[in-house]
């Protein structure tokens, strides 16, 4: 990925939590990253929209290793991105491709496209209990992007431990351009999580992907007042 100054990525994500008896709480997500590589940066700009029809703008940069973001009319928060509440914010496929590399082996390997002109490498997991699972590398992302809903979750009175909590299903695909370097094309995962609640189950589910739209010739830049925010608390 580094052959050019940047790339361009569409980003489109949608999750939801469904409790048998009641609507299900749905979100969709759609923005347009731009992403250098030297000096490495991000800029994102995005829209969430609930299963109600409410629209909330989120703007995310990330320069010099912190995350700055801002959604709606709030201030801006910032934070290193080791904080769940700025990582869960971040869509990086430039940065996920390099995290890839701790649990490659674990791919299934196939060609696609025009007379196979084209890499896939795929991760499948399932059956695992959350508290196996936070020690997996291939699911360190999946469980980081469940925890908000699950602190909700308990905080409303879901007594459910880790080892009662199992991943049903997770998928994470990696489209490679071989033609040219192995440039990425497409990045996406889904995860299904279910918790046991009353008897029965309540499932939580999130799917993101993100499409190489080429490359990105501009430069990234904090706006006024992001570099002054504070600091994100969780």
């Amino acid at each position: 990925m580094s052959a050019e100054k940047g790339w361009t990525f569409a980003l489109h994500g949608s999750e939801s939590l469904v409790m048998a008896g009641q609507a299900p709480s749905t979100a969709t997500y759609a923005a347009t990253a731009h992403r250098t590589t030297a000096p490495e940066a991000l800029q994102q700009n995005g829209t969430i929209t609930t299963g109600k029809g409410v629209r909330k703008s989120e703007v995310v940069y990330v320069v010099g290793g912190t995350g700055y973001v801002k959604e709606g009319g709030e201030t801006w928060k910032k934070g290193p991105l080791s904080d769940r509440d700025i990582a869960n914010d971040v869509e990086d496929p430039v940065a996920d491709l390099d995290a890839f590399g701790a649990y490659a082996k674990s791919a299934k390997v196939s060609r696609t496209g025009a007379g196979g002109a084209d890499v896939r490498l795929q991760v499948t997991a399932s059956g695992w209990q959350l508290s196996a699972a936070r020690s997996r590398p291939a699911l360190k992302r999946v469980v980081r992007e469940m925890e908000p809903a699950l602190v909700q979750l308990r905080d409303a009175g879901v007594t459910a431990i880790d080892s009662q909590i199992t991943l049903k299903s997770f998928t994470e695909t990696w489209d490679l351009d071989a033609a040219h370097g192995y440039r990425l094309t497409s990045h996406r995962y889904a995860y299904t999580f279910l918790i046991p609640y009353r008897g029965g189950d309540i499932t939580v589910s999130q799917e993101v992907r993100a499409d190489n739209r080429g490359a990105f010739a501009g430069s990234v830049a904090l706006p006024s007042g992001a570099a002054a925010a504070r600091e994100a608390a969780w």
